[in-house]
């Protein structure tokens, strides 16, 4: 067999392999090992997700979790806002990020995404009742934070 060059590493081999389709299903079995208390399956593979597929705002968030379970608040945050910059309207995005400002006790980062919340859901333009619920669960410790200082 002749040499055809340096060989491709596993990553470059999936990142042009794989479908919208077949990240979302990956994504949905690593959801399903964190819903199950599988931390670190879960975690393998949204890593393997935002590597193939960066732009993928779900994976980040699935990473955001992980860490913001295993009580790494700045990993976390810094997972929140790679989501957000793969997915500005993102209102999933908007509540990891004000739980990990919350968590950090920086209540002017919360209260800016706690914002732009508000006015994606005053306008209308998001109507999920779960996302309105938890807007109003991180409104309230917003609240209150802002009154202990």
């Amino acid at each position: 067999m002749a040499d055809t060059g340096r060989p491709r590493t596993v990553s470059e081999v999936l990142r042009k392999g794989y479908t919208d389709e077949e990240i979302a299903n990956v994504y949905e079995l690593g959801r399903l090992f964190l819903e199950a208390g599988f931390l670190k399956k879960g975690e393998t593979i949204m890593a393997g997700i935002t590597a193939v597929a960066p732009h993928f705002s779900p994976g980040w968030l699935g990473l955001s979790y992980c860490a913001f379970m295993q009580r790494a608040t700045e990993k976390s945050l810094d997972y929140a806002r790679e989501a957000y910059r793969a997915d500005p309207g993102s209102a999933r995005a908007l509540l990891f990020l004000v739980s990990c400002f919350l968590a950090l006790n920086d209540i002017n980062g919360a209260g800016t995404y706690l914002g732009e919340l508000r006015e994606q859901l005053e306008s209308g333009s998001l109507q999920d009742p779960e996302v309105r619920r938890l807007y109003e669960a991180h409104l309230a410790r917003f609240t209150l934070r802002g009154q202990d200082n």
